[in-house]
Parts: structure tokens; sequence; C-alpha cells
């Protein structure tokens, strides 16, 4: 509370010394219609204070060091709640006299002159509509009783309401109840960052290293990621999870991240599940009945072809910045979210290597074959030897600790000998970990048919395998240790019949759920 009241002080201190060094001299005369009553050359503080119906709000003026403000040169609208309207207001609540101060003061001049429809920004940040009405005016839905006194240093409405703060979806995690999960994990990235570029260098220590000036900036890892639900320019609709429901998707999603410790242990696989529980609750613009929706996709990217039960039975609320909608359960789909497909395209060359062959790309369009993005690799023997068969590796990144169905996909012969095309025949190699430690493990796999079609496309089913641990990679943890070894199984005395060089699409792990 110290420090907060403290920080007030200094913020509006610093905002008294900007406005006299900014303070301007309009002639406002220009900008008003002929219904803007010049009073006198009060200032606006000095005139609210001399107002007995406003005393009240003089008062909060001076609880929350405002007074100081609007008594400044620089010009301001205030829309000033008369005392009725206060009544109920506890002026020992500094932190509520000054929300509510903050949310009547704008900068610059707004008359009812030719208002139909505004946004206002305010002190604070927030946005207030002011608007024309059958009744007359109104700010924030409070009707003006007095509009358009002109000031020495701006124009007084006065209002037969105060409009209350509104929080934003990152201030109303903060400060509701049951929502102490999710609020913990949320703050817990905040961080302050060096800023080199607007840093300046000031000199050089004894070791020869610069010294600078240092500028550091707010970061947090969710809003730069997911969305920046603490700004009052943009527009969110939120599905906040409460204790219980959190609770329960940690519980869920946890045996997925089952990481070794080479690779950040329990620790790192406790920070993925919370980053995955929170990972799609956020998506841009307004939803006020979300559940009527087809499909919604988070700011994540993941689409969501479930919002009827993702938000049924959830409590909503409007705030400055968009809708929440607090939920005791959440109904997201672990393949739409987390548990998702896994599919390597082989023409991508990234974490592919290859033994006793040559590889090339080649393009399918208009072949007339379903080819995935339309390329796909050929893989050329460069020997005659049944002992060095011809293989290609792919790497498989961001397998869960969970059960697959894995497949390859063939492109075949047809595709550049439609006349006389020949099938090919493959085995495979799953590496896989298979201790805490990072060992790895060779897996032979043998499918019940391993011979490809020649004429159309095979999509060969490996079977199904179950990865004892995860292998998420990220910046800090970028190898991966999940490879396929595709080999081709076509001994030189069956050429006849079969082809050495295979043709791959692509690689697909599907997930199994149990």
């Amino acid at each position: 509370m110290k420090r907060t009241a403290l920080y007030r002080i200094f913020s509006v201190l610093i905002l008294v010394m900007t406005l006299v060094l900014t303070s301007c001299n309009d002639s406002w005369d220009d900008h008003y219609s002929k219904s803007t009553k010049v009073v006198s050359d009060q200032t606006l503080y000095g005139y609210i204070n001399s107002k007995p119906e406003l005393s009240t709000f003089a008062e909060m003026l001076r609880i929350s060091g405002y007074d100081k403000v609007i008594n400044s040169d620089q010009s301001y609208t205030v829309w000033a709640p008369n005392n009725a309207a206060l009544e109920g207001v506890d002026l020992q609540n500094e932190d509520l006299v000054v929300e509510i101060v903050r949310n009547h003061i704008a900068r610059s001049i707004f008359s009812t002159s030719g208002v139909m429809l505004s946004r206002v920004s305010m002190l604070n940040g927030k946005y207030v509509t002011f608007i024309r009405e059958e009744a007359g005016f109104s700010f924030g839905r409070m009707l003006l009783s007095e509009g358009n006194t002109l000031l020495k240093n701006g124009l007084l409405h006065i209002i037969d309401g105060y409009v209350p703060y509104t929080n934003n979806i990152w201030e109303h995690i903060g400060r509701t109840s049951g929502l102490d999960s999710l609020r913990s994990f949320l703050y817990r990235q905040d961080r302050f960052v060096f800023d080199p570029v607007n840093s300046v260098e000031i000199g050089y220590n004894e070791d020869d290293q610069p010294i600078y000036d240092s500028i550091f900036v707010y970061r947090n890892l969710v809003l730069d990621r997911l969305g920046h639900i603490n700004d009052e320019d943009s527009i969110y609709t939120a599905l906040l999870p409460n204790n219980d429901a959190w609770n329960e998707a940690y519980e869920k999603i946890r045996p997925y991240f089952n990481i070794p410790d080479v690779f950040g242990g329990a620790g790192r696989a406790h920070f993925i599940t919370q980053f995955t529980i929170i990972q799609d609750l956020f998506y841009r613009g307004v939803y006020e009945s979300p559940e009527a929706m087809p499909y919604m996709t988070s700011t994540n990217g993941n689409t969501m072809y479930n919002p009827a039960s993702l938000f049924s039975n959830t409590v909503a609320q409007e705030l400055s910045n968009g809708w929440v909608y607090q939920t005791a359960s959440i109904q997201i789909s672990d393949t739409a979210s987390w548990f998702k497909p896994i599919l390597v395209e082989a023409e991508f060359p990234q974490g592919r290597t290859n033994a006793n062959s040559s590889i090339l790309q080649r393009n399918s369009q208009g072949s007339g074959f379903d080819i995935s993005d339309d390329r796909y690799i050929v893989v050329e023997p460069t020997g005659l030897s049944n002992v060095a068969q011809p293989s290609v590796t792919f790497q498989i990144p961001n397998t869960l600790s969970a059960t697959y169905n894995i497949h390859v996909v063939f492109v075949p012969e047809a595709i550049v000998n439609p006349s006389n095309p020949r099938p090919n025949k493959a085995n495979f190699t799953l590496v896989s970990i298979n201790t805490t430690t990072g060992r790895i493990r060779r897996n032979p796999i043998t499918p019940s048919n391993n011979v490809t079609d020649a004429h159309e496309v095979t999509r060969m089913h490996l079977g199904e395998f179950t990865f004892d641990f995860a292998n998420v990679v990220d910046q800090e943890y970028p190898s991966v240790p999940v490879v396929l070894e595709v080999t081709n199984a076509v001994r030189t005395d069956e050429t006849a019949e079969f082809s050495r060089t295979m043709r791959i699409d692509c690689i697909i792990l599907e997930p199994v759920i149990e």
C-alpha cells in the first residue's frame, strides 16, 4: 500500500511538471458551438471547488492529487459527478478515489457540439463512450445535467452519476477470487528486459566491457505470445478457468509431458503443462454469444470447432477491453490444442539425413496424384549392395509421451513411368528416448504389408507406437532425438519385379486417444 501511494504521488508530480513545461494557449472560442457557456477565467479545479453541488468530487481531486493537474495550463475535459452521485463512495479508500477521478478526466476538449458517438480516452487509459441519446447527452450511460462550461484551462460537464472503473481482462484476472492458479502463472511471467537499442553507452569497465545507462522494458511471455490482454486498445474474448478447472486440466495434460531430466525434467514439464492450459483461452474480437459460433480460432492459432460446449455453463462479464467467460471445466479438445497430429514433409531438408543414396526433390503438379504440397523426394540408390541399402532418416519433433499411429506416404512409380510401374518395399526403424538421461532405443518396425502400390499413392500404416518420454523442441532445447529411418528393402535380384528407388511424400503421426 505504501509503495502504491508513493508511486501515485510520484506519477502526479511528474504529470504536473510535464503540463507546466508543455502548456498551451489555445484559443478555444473557435472550437465550440454557441451553446458553450463561458463562465470566467477560473481553472477547472477552481470552478469545481467553488460549486457546492460538486464538493465531494472536489475533495476527491484533493485526495488523489489531481486538483493540481486540472489547475495547470494544460487543457482538459472533466465530467464531474454531482454530490448525489457520489454518496456511496468511501473517501477513505484512496485507490478507489484515484480510479474514479482518473476515469472522469480526459486530455483535450470534448464539447457536445457535433457529438453523436465518441470513445474518449481517459487519464487512466480507459475508453468511455460520450454519446447523444434521445434523452440528451450521456457519458458512460450517465446523463449530463449541465454541459459545455468553458473555463480557463478546459471544459466541464456535470453528470448525474459516476462511471465506475471497469477492469480490463488482465486486471480482472488479478482482482477476481477463484482465479488464483491462472493469476499465479500469468503474473510469474513478468520480466524487465535490458533494451540495448535505447540504452546509452557511457564508458567501459576495467575489463574493457561497455557500461550502459541502462533502459529496461516490461515483458511478459504470455502477453507477447498470446495477446496483450492488458491493453485497452485491443479487444479480446477470454475463457478463464477457476481453480477447480485449472487443477482438472493440469491432471489431464501433465502425463503428456514426461520430459527426461537431460531436457529439463519435471520443472520444464510443469511449466509446459501450465502454458498448455492457457494457450487456447484467448480469442481476438468480441463474442457476446460465442456458443453460437461454428468455430473460433485462438490467438495461438488453433481452431476450436466446439464453441457450444467450450462456453457452456460459463459466467459472462463485459470488461473494458472485451468479454470474459469464467468456467469450472475447460472443454478444449486434446487433438485441437496440444495432442495434435504431427506432419513431417519429406522434402524439408532440416533434420533429414540419408545413406547409400542421393536425394532429389520433385514437383507433382499436373500429375493427378494427391500429394501434400505437390512436392515429394526421390531416394535414389548409389550402389548395388544388398548390405548397404539406400535409406533416408527424418527427425520427428514434438512427440509427446503418448501413443500415435504412424504412417509413411509413398508416391507411386507411375508418376514417372505410367506404362510399366513397379512397386517398392521398405523397412523402418523408429528411434525413441527410453531413459530420463536421454538415452535412445532403436525400435525396428515391421508393418503387416511393407509393399507400396505401383499405381496409387500408398499411405502405409506402420502401426501404433507409445513414446515413454516427450520431446518438446524450443530454442533452449533444440535437440530432436526421435527419428524415423526408412530403408529400401528390395534386394538386387528383385529389381525385375520391384524398384529400388523410393518416392516419399511425408510422415504422419496421428494421436491415439485412450
